[in-house]
């Protein structure tokens, strides 16, 4: 009961009687009790504590969005009777403490788990990164909805209070004979995450492209599982030092390398060329596929050039007299000055035309 005050009441005594009989409003993830002796407060302020699953750090902000003060989660921390945002891995919460008062407010948490040492991220509704973690280790929030992120991949979580929420990832494993990288991406194309052939990735649930030297394939992931996804390889050997080229079907140049450098690709029927002579291969799964060009050399006199046609006539390539060019096996036209040739070319072999 409040004591009787004779006279006029100055407003500032008006304002903290009001600010004692006023009553926290009802808060779904906080309860009120009275402060212990062990709390550790002074007499005059309430003290605040956010219960969560693992233990990390609360901050404590004024209405202007001043920091004040910072404790770990589930210990107490003592404060003046007022209004607070409190935050937990930038995951905020209105908070409301009074004097002689313990504000008891529940967090939860979000674990996510994976078979890599990869880290996910934490993102409010509004695309905003809150915060980071490696999998395998929790990130205390306050309940709410969020947006998990793991290698660009997506999963919506919901937290609840006083509990972890678990999303698993799977494993993407891309084994494969060369150096390279390969590339994923989402169904609206956007590149997600990229890693070294034999290196795996963690993602979430979903359908994703998968992509080596722009061959493509779709790939299921699955939580808690590993996806293995086996691509071939090309290796084109020849004796010149030159580059082959590889296209898929609609004509569309995926690759390149020099010739005895192998390339990856997903599993199927490519085309080959090499200085523009075109010839079909196919390249399947764990596997490597070898073809081995031959070679065409003109020697004589003079630094001029000679060029090498196919057999409707249509150049190719050309080179100086006493060069050589690698070619796939096949009978093509040589042609030096006015003068034309037939040569036919052998795996493996160089064919020799002395001009």
């Amino acid at each position: 009961m409040l004591p009787r005050i004779r006279g006029i009441i100055p407003l500032s005594v008006l304002a903290l009687l009001c600010a004692c009989e006023k009553a926290p409003p009802p808060d779904p993830f906080c309860r009120y009790e009275e402060a212990p002796a062990t709390a550790g407060i002074k007499p005059d302020q309430g003290a605040i504590q956010i219960l969560a699953p693992v233990e990390q750090y609360m901050y404590v902000f004024d209405d202007k969005g001043k920091q004040l003060a910072s404790e770990r989660t589930n210990r107490v921390l003592g404060v003046q009777a007022g209004t607070y945002q409190v935050r937990v891995n930038n995951s905020s919460h209105t908070v409301y403490a009074k004097s002689k008062t313990l504000t008891k407010c529940e967090a939860g948490a979000l674990l996510a788990t994976g078979a890599t040492e990869q880290y996910f991220y934490v993102f409010d509704l509004s695309g905003a990164q809150l915060a980071s973690e490696r999998l395998g280790k929790a990130v205390a929030l306050f309940p709410g909805k969020y947006e998990a992120r793991l290698n660009n991949s997506r999963a919506a979580v919901e937290i609840n209070p006083g509990t972890p929420t678990e999303i698993r990832s799977g494993t993407l494993s891309v084994p494969a004979k060369t150096d390279e990288y390969y590339y994923v991406f989402d169904s609206a194309g956007n590149q997600l995450s990229s890693a070294k052939l034999s290196t795996p990735l963690s993602l979430f649930a979903g359908a994703w492209t998968l992509k080596i030297n722009n061959s493509q394939a779709r790939v299921e992931i699955t939580a808690g599982a590993v996806t293995e996804f086996k691509p071939g390889a090309l290796l084109v050997k020849g004796a010149t030092d030159e580059y082959y080229y590889v296209f898929d079907g609609a004509g569309n140049q995926l690759a390149s390398a020099k010739l005895r450098q192998a390339l990856s690709f997903a599993e199927g029927s490519y085309t080959l060329k090499l200085n523009n002579a075109p010839v079909p291969i196919k390249v399947e799964a764990g596997g490597t596929t070898e073809y081995t060009a031959g070679s065409v050399t003109v020697k004589g006199a003079g630094d001029d050039y000679y060029y090498v046609l196919d057999p409707l006539g249509n150049q190719l390539a050309s080179a100086r007299v006493g060069g050589s060019l690698s070619l796939p096996a096949g009978k093509y036209q040589v042609k030096r000055g006015q003068d034309a040739r037939p040569v036919e070319v052998a795996e493996g072999k160089d064919a020799v035309l002395a001009w």
